[in-house]
């Protein structure tokens, strides 16, 4: 008789203790689906990082461009000038007049070339910031996830453990 009270009290722990790790099974089963999240999130951030820095090449090549067809226009615009004050002053025409209208126009040209590039830097620092600040988030995201994983493997690789003798038993009854 006090062996058929023991086999049913151990019966009543057996399924309290399945229980209880059933739930915990769970619920770590659950962050485990939360942190797949996280992954998708790391990786729209290395996406979009990805986009910003194209955009950022995109831009600055623009802007090359843009200077490079604007030093045509500049050039075009100091010849004109050239040509003009030469024609207005073809009795006086002097050295001195030339290197002058010449210093003017490259002067001229010098500033819009500098504030052009000094403009494009400046942006293109700015973005990399921004991509730097995303690219660390998620790291430190993908850091807290890796460490989640390990625990959870921890406490599935425990659990297997304590309940190897009772998998043998079971399988070797059939």
């Amino acid at each position: 008789m006090a062996i058929k009270q023991a086999k049913k009290a151990s019966k009543k722990v057996a399924k309290k203790v399945a229980k209880k790790v059933t739930k915990k099974v769970n619920v770590k089963a659950t962050k485990k689906v939360e942190d797949a999240d996280l992954m998708d999130s790391y990786y729209k951030i290395k996406s979009t990082a990805k986009n910003v820095n194209r955009q950022v090449m995109e831009t600055a090549a623009e802007v090359a461009n843009e200077i490079m067809e604007n030093s045509e226009q500049i050039q075009e615009m100091a010849t004109k000038r050239v040509k003009k004050t030469a024609n207005v002053v073809a009795e006086v025409v002097t050295l001195k007049n030339i290197k002058k209208a010449s210093k003017s126009v490259n002067d001229y040209t010098l500033k819009t070339a500098e504030e052009l590039v000094g403009g494009a830097l400046e942006n293109g620092a700015k973005w990399q910031a921004i991509t730097n600040k995303a690219i660390k988030g998620s790291l430190k995201l993908a850091d807290k996830q890796q460490d989640i994983v390990f625990d959870t493997l921890e406490t599935v690789k425990g659990q297997l453990i304590s309940n190897a003798g009772r998998f043998v038993k079971l399988f070797s009854k059939n």
